[in-house]
């Protein structure tokens, strides 16, 4: 069986691939485990000097495995701590990274994009913050999200989960691809710009750009993890998120009207 996250090195270059086709490579525990350490990995290797992040078959990322939730096999706090590790490693990664968009991205899939240094997407993907369809919320990823989006845009997508074409996608992506070939062209030239770039500057230029961006709050940004582990506990064991992921899971559309007044009347 192929390994749910796959590394490969060429040039410099190193691409993570997002290995689970047929589950629109929906994350997992394991998948977790298989980044941080490929990523551990190519922090220590000289010879890497970009890390290219991208998904295998139709998909990019659709976001956490709601199936593994669904089972309650996951401790929570466990759960959530290597989620975070994921995503903070990403974010704080001190050589460049590109997401090379290949198709849809969904809740944690969007999270993983924002995460990014340089970001290519092929013109048909689009990106959707679909949590709150399934009464869950996206997060871990809005501490990497609401910063760049403002919040009123990150509320729009975050309320509604609509769809996000490519062109609405301009602000924060680096560049769109019409073809297959084109998107492996244009991360193909992004790479060799990089390439170019002194490593020590680099990563000077990311941790200076996220002080600057930041306020250089550390106090805030300890906080605003609390707030959000603390969202991600209350929301995971709410009787929201458990209807939401069983009529995911049996694929029904959930009834939140008639959620909401069983729920009013069982509290009566």
């Amino acid at each position: 069986m192929s390994q749910e996250v796959l590394l490969s090195i060429h040039n410099h270059v190193a691409t993570l691939t997002l290995n689970r086709p047929h589950k629109g490579n929906a994350l997992t525990s394991t998948m977790n485990e298989l980044l941080l350490s490929y990523l551990d990995q190519l922090l220590k290797d000289i010879e890497v000097r970009v890390v290219v992040l991208t998904g295998a078959g139709k998909y990019f990322c659709t976001g956490m495995d709601l199936s593994v939730a669904a089972s309650g096999g996951d401790d929570l706090d466990a759960s959530f701590a290597k989620g975070l590790l994921v995503f903070e490693t990403l974010f704080r990664f001190p050589k460049p990274v590109i997401a090379r968009i290949n198709g849809p991205c969904l809740g944690g899939g969007v999270g993983l994009v924002f995460t990014t240094d340089i970001r290519v997407a092929h013109q048909d993907v689009y990106f959707a913050l679909t949590e709150v369809k399934r009464g869950i919320i996206p997060a871990i990823i809005s501490q990497y999200i609401v910063p760049e989006l403002g919040s009123h845009k990150t509320k729009e997508y975050m309320l509604t989960g609509r769809r996000v074409n490519t062109q609405e996608a301009i602000p924060f992506l680096s560049s769109v691809a019409s073809t297959s070939e084109q998107l492996e062209d244009q991360v193909k030239m992004y790479s060799n710009m990089l390439l170019e770039s002194a490593p020590g500057a680099m990563a000077d230029i990311k941790r200076l750009v996220e002080t600057i961006s930041s306020g250089a709050e550390t106090q805030r940004g300890a906080r605003i993890q609390e707030d959000v582990k603390k969202a991600y506990l209350n929301m995971m064991q709410s009787e929201e998120a458990a209807y939401g992921i069983m009529s995911f899971m049996t694929k029904k559309k959930p009834d939140w009207s008639n959620f909401a007044r069983d729920n009013a009347h069982s509290k009566l």
